[in-house]
C-alpha cells in the first residue's frame, strides 16, 4: 500500500471532529456520578468482592517484615494476596520484574500486596493499614553502565497468515 495521492477530504480536515463538543448518551451520567458501571451490577455478580492494590514505598530493596493484623482484622476485609501466600508467580515476556513483589523490591510501587474485602472503600481502608519495614538498597542510576549487557528486545516471528496483497486488491473498499 502506498500514500502517494493525498487522502481527500475527511471529517478531521474540515475541523468538525476534533475540538468540537459531540453530545454522548452516557455524558451526564458520567459527568454526575450517576453512570453505572459493570461492576456495580450487583445481580449479574451478587457478593462479588473488591481488591486494592498495596504498592510499594521504595524503588529499590527488600521488604524486611509486613504487619498485616490490623488489616485482616478491619471490617469488611476477607483476605490479603501477598508473596508468602501467593505461590509461584512468574514473569512472562519482556516484563521482568515479578507481578507480586516479596521480599524483593524492583521498582517504586511495585505491588506488594492485594487486599480483598466487601467494598472497594473497605478493601482500600484495610490497605491503608498494611505496616511494611523495607531494607533499603542501592539504586542504579548510570544509563550507560546498565545498558552494557543489553539486548534488543527479540520480536515474536511473523505469524500472520494469507496473502495481504491479494486481500487488499480484491477489497471493495480501500
Amino acid at each position: 500500500m502506498k500514500f502517494d495521492t493525498p487522502a481527500g477530504i475527511n471529517p478531521i480536515d474540515q475541523e468538525k471532529v476534533v475540538g468540537k463538543p459531540h453530545p454522548r448518551i452516557e455524558g451526564p451520567l458520567k459527568t454526575t456520578g450517576r453512570a453505572v458501571y459493570s461492576y456495580e451490577n450487583h445481580e449479574a455478580a451478587p457478593k462479588a468482592a473488591y481488591g486494592y492494590v498495596v504498592g510499594s514505598a521504595i524503588a529499590k530493596g527488600r521488604i524486611s517484615s509486613m504487619d498485616l493484623r490490623e488489616a485482616e482484622a478491619a471490617p469488611g476485609a476477607l483476605g490479603i494476596v501477598t508473596a508468602d501466600n501467593a505461590g509461584p508467580i512468574k514473569t512472562q515476556g519482556f516484563y521482568v520484574a515479578k507481578p507480586l513483589a516479596g521480599p524483593e523490591i524492583e521498582h517504586y510501587h511495585q505491588a506488594i500486596a492485594l487486599v480483598v474485602a466487601e467494598t472497594f472503600e473497605q478493601a482500600r481502608h484495610a490497605a491503608s493499614l498494611i505496616r511494611v519495614d523495607y531494607a533499603r538498597g542501592q539504586g542504579a542510576f548510570d544509563l550507560a553502565a546498565a545498558r552494557g549487557g543489553a539486548k534488543p528486545h527479540q520480536r515474536q516471528p511473523d505469524v500472520r497468515v494469507g496473502d495481504f496483497d491479494k486481500a487488499f486488491a480484491s477489497a471493495p473498499v480501500k
